[in-house]
């Protein structure tokens, strides 16, 4: 395999912090013809000999889990002559994906994340699905842009998540304020969050923006102000640079002028708990907030539209995982027909509908769901907009630690934001020097 050595170290840096996951399960060989009887009294023909492919993701939840067994039980009904075998993991994914690839014993198919899928294509262990006949123009652009390297093509995205700007109804009722709308800038954001605030009530203050020091957010509002997290080749970061710099001196100023706080300050962990409890009247998050609040306040009556523009116009970040094929595989065929029907139309609109997650092509944003659903719809769009891959490179872990902790110290310490970010610069030019 390629650069083997490249991926043991990876496996080895991986194993020092976390226990290793157990192989994968040994494949079944199919040899004997038979039939099988399928629900909905479908009979498929099962050919004497089948292709065997191994298609492996995390398995995040028994939802998740259940939407994708039953596309690859739709995929066996209509293609008997493969037999996938599911094999997910349940542990820790990336290590024990990582450790099957170092010893050749990897799925056929698999998860690759956003934030870490370009090390598997740089080290020649993911295959290119460009000659096996992806059609890149069917999906949402910023998506499949995402899994491209040199030119090349390694992911098909499978579904994916951007913020949007969610908002409390009642709390714009109360305050007498008009709802949202895609339209708005910061200077909306920024009044609203004012006459949104009350704090008369000292045990249930309600404050109009909440801005968590969380790397997976403030970025939005950096690229909103015409920066960047790092350069275009990921060897140096921008954090530093005027137009972020900027953006953390507005998206801090919410807490300095006691028109927000951050999760921790009422008593949280998750700015998705204050919102439900009433206590933050806007916030960006994902479309992950939209079960929860079904589930955990069904009360809540809420909007959502897409983030706020800068000065710099719209920005956002996507989320999104995407399926790789291995470049080892015997059946590359076979693995990409898989593929193939699980980000078909069909199936895209059965993962919309379940509202599990958001479909990758292009062609649903006008769907009828999306008309019936505006909040997820908002989501949905963000894709369109000036959206950035939640990526930072080979040290992406660093940066998003580092702009944690700067944010932390802007808020706890009160340190001066350039001070804070220029910390936090100088300690991801260490990491990426000591990569």
């Amino acid at each position: 395999m390629k650069h083997l050595s490249k991926i043991m170290t990876l496996v080895c840096l991986a194993a020092i912090l976390l226990t290793a996951c157990g192989a994968p399960a040994t494949p079944q060989t199919i040899t004997v013809k038979e039939t099988v009887t399928v629900p909905e009294t479908q009979i498929v023909e099962v050919p004497a000999k089948q292709t065997v492919v191994r298609l492996s993701g995390w398995a995040s939840s028994p939802s998740e889990t259940a939407l994708l067994e039953s596309l690859l039980y739709r995929f066996s009904v209509e293609n008997p002559d493969i037999q996938v075998k599911y094999e997910p993991i349940t542990g820790d994914y990336k290590q024990a994906l990582l450790t099957s690839i170092a010893s050749g014993t990897e799925p056929d198919i698999y998860y690759i994340d956003i934030f870490w899928w370009q090390e598997l294509a740089k080290n020649g262990v993911l295959l290119p699905m460009d000659d096996l006949g992806v059609n890149r123009d069917a999906f949402v652009p910023s998506l499949i842009d995402a899994f491209t390297f040199d030119g090349k093509t390694y992911g098909v995205p499978k579904d994916f998540n951007t913020l949007g700007m969610f908002y409390n109804k009642d709390l714009f009722d109360k305050a007498g304020l008009e709802y949202p709308t895609d339209d708005w800038t910061w200077d909306n954001l920024k009044e609203a969050a004012a006459k949104l605030t009350d704090l008369s009530d000292s045990t249930k203050p309600v404050y109009g923006f909440c801005t968590p020091p969380d790397p997976g957010r403030f970025p939005a509002f950096v690229f909103q102000n015409g920066g960047t997290v790092m350069n275009a080749d990921n060897s140096d970061t921008t954090l530093d640079s005027d137009a972020a710099v900027q953006a953390a001196d507005f998206y801090t100023s919410f807490r300095a002028e006691k028109i927000g706080a951050t999760p921790a300050d009422l008593g949280e962990g998750w700015q998705g708990t204050v919102f439900g409890k009433g206590q933050c009247a806007m916030v960006y998050e994902g479309g992950w907030l939209i079960p929860y609040l079904r589930d955990q306040f069904p009360g809540i009556k809420y909007g959502v539209v897409m983030p706020p523009a800068g000065p710099a116009g719209e920005g956002n970040l996507i989320f999104t995982v995407a399926w790789g094929i291995s470049a080892n595989t015997k059946n590359p065929d076979a693995a990409w027909r898989v593929v193939d029907f699980l980000t078909n139309e069909a199936s895209q609109t059965t993962v919309m509908e379940s509202g599990f997650a958001l479909p990758s092509l292009a062609s649903l944003q006008g769907s009828d769901y999306f008309k019936n659903n505006p909040n997820s719809a908002a989501i949905f769009n963000g894709a369109f907009n000036g959206a950035h891959p939640f990526f930072w490179g080979a040290v992406g872990s660093d940066v998003n630690d580092e702009m944690g902790k700067a944010l932390e110290r802007i808020f706890k310490e009160n340190q001066a934001v350039a001070d804070s970010l220029k910390a936090a610069s100088e300690a991801i030019r260490k990491a990426i020097k000591e990569q």
